[in-house]
């Protein structure tokens, strides 16, 4: 299966209805779930199932807790967590059943759910760790993203979060430049960009930071070789 290429302006028109959403991977993730929780259409639920910083959930019109949730306020966007009580500045996120109750709240409100399944430490690409990325089974869209402004630049902690796990999966020795072959054999790998994605969920590569002729290229010759995502989406 080859996927088609689509910018972020046409991301609503390829979603189901009211989706759970999953955002994984590195460069970007934050920035994608409040874009899309604002230009969604109708009130657009977000969370997260690792942790985030205190200061991103106040980007959100309201900020609630799971038990104070549904709230019937008309707002754009909710923030839905646990607890709101940072621990060393971070919100942790839902657990399993915890999720599992939220989204089974969305869907009978028809409301959208965003989640934030992943962490980079403000790395632009990144490969996942044992317990990694935490997707619940209800995420019927799945997003993974990579920064292309990571091309060209070695294989280092600097630059990638895991880089030994990077270089395993991806076949691209430690002090190496990413390649497009390397951000290709992430994508691809099982273990990498495919990893804990639902089996029926819609999966999109993203590719931030596609912003020159040079990267748009790049963006393009990935998007030719992907084989098990529905689309490639450049932003």
């Amino acid at each position: 299966m080859k996927p088609e290429l689509i910018n972020y302006a046409e991301i609503h028109e390829i979603l189901p209805p009211h989706p759970v959403i999953s955002i994984a991977g590195a460069g970007g993730k934050t920035t994608l779930m409040l874009s899309l929780a604002k230009d969604l259409p109708g009130t657009v639920v977000t969370t997260t199932t690792t942790k985030v910083g205190e200061t991103q959930i106040r980007q959100a019109d309201r900020q609630v807790s799971l038990e104070c949730f549904p709230s019937d306020i008309p707002v754009k966007s909710i923030w839905v967590s646990p607890s709101l009580e940072p621990q060393n500045r971070k919100i942790t996120g839902c657990g399993k059943d915890e999720f599992t109750q939220l989204s089974e709240c969305c869907r009978k409100r028809c409301l959208t759910l965003i989640a934030e399944t992943d962490g980079a430490a403000c790395r632009h690409i990144k490969a996942p760790a044992a317990h990694e990325p935490n997707i619940p089974p209800e995420c019927d869209v799945c997003f993974y993203l990579a920064g292309l402004d990571v091309l060209n630049h070695p294989v280092s902690p600097e630059f990638v979060h895991r880089p030994e796990i990077f270089s395993r999966l991806t076949n691209t020795e430690a002090g190496m430049p990413i390649t497009v072959q390397s951000v290709i054999n992430l994508f691809e790998h099982p273990d990498g960009g495919l990893k804990n994605i639902p089996a029926n969920a819609l999966k999109i590569a993203y590719l931030t930071h596609a912003d020159n002729p040079e990267r748009i290229a790049a963006a393009e010759e990935i998007c030719r070789q992907l084989r098990h995502y529905d689309y490639v989406c450049i932003h």
